[in-house]
């Protein structure tokens, strides 16, 4: 079971570039002469796809709160 998770970690890590030069080559001769790991990596290379593609940024008015913080807590540790 944990060889399992870590070979689907692995896939992932690959997927977003994630592996080292070395691993990452590993992985992509194992997908080209492996069918059925072939497909589970074309399986996630969709489910991938199919993510919404969704940037979360603060309000401005967050921001501002967060600035404030940080100037009153540097204000404090200075007295």
């Amino acid at each position: 079971m944990e060889e399992t998770y870590t070979y689907d970690a692995q896939m992932v890590q690959f997927l977003y570039r994630e592996l080292s030069a070395r691993d990452a080559l590993e992985m992509a001769h194992r997908i080209e002469d492996d069918s059925e790991i072939s497909a589970d990596f074309n399986a996630l290379l969709f489910a991938k796809a199919q993510l919404p593609k969704v940037q979360f940024n603060p309000s401005p008015t967050v921001l501002q709160n967060i600035l404030q913080y940080s100037a009153k807590t540097t204000l404090e540790a200075h007295f």
